[in-house]
């Protein structure tokens, strides 16, 4: 949405208006996943932007673009980005902290995707993801062992 289209909505009902634009990303998303159809994760894409357009701070929203990036789109460098918005934001949403390390790692950034998976142990609660992660975090360092000997070599 240029700045012209989300200036047309009136203040007051921009965040209902972001909250609109995010369910229909929701659906887009749900849509793609059961098609496999690629445009519907770039609708969903679309208008998870609009709803951030309207509200910059809308961390759901930044949340599902950037897991949607890493996971459907295969844009890590945008997740990334929205997924570090998240941690800005609302920095207690331990579960960015794990996507973001997951689009590191993806990346090819294996100290990020480290450090990231280091810093989700320290703030996770839920035991099974909290296992998930250690052995990600394993098998990262691992590779990142592998890569540092064949450098050497």
């Amino acid at each position: 949405m240029s700045p012209t289209r989300s200036s047309r909505v009136p203040y007051r009902l921009r965040p209902l208006v972001a909250r609109l634009y995010f369910l229909r990303g929701n659906f887009h998303r749900h849509f793609g996943n059961m098609s496999g159809e690629r445009p519907e994760y770039e609708w969903a894409a679309n208008d998870f932007t609009r709803a951030i357009e309207l509200d910059p701070d809308f961390v759901s929203a930044h949340y599902n673009r950037g897991v949607l990036y890493w996971r459907e789109l295969a844009n890590y460098y945008r997740a990334i980005h929205d997924l570090t918005r998240v941690i800005e934001l609302a920095p207690h949403r331990y579960e960015a902290w794990l996507n973001r390390a997951i689009a590191h790692q993806q990346r090819g950034d294996l100290a990020e995707a480290i450090a990231d998976l280091e810093h989700y142990l320290t703030i996770a609660t839920d035991p099974a993801w909290r296992e998930n992660a250690e052995r990600q975090l394993n098998l990262i360092k691992a590779v990142a062992v592998e890569k540092a000997e064949r450098r050497r070599q």
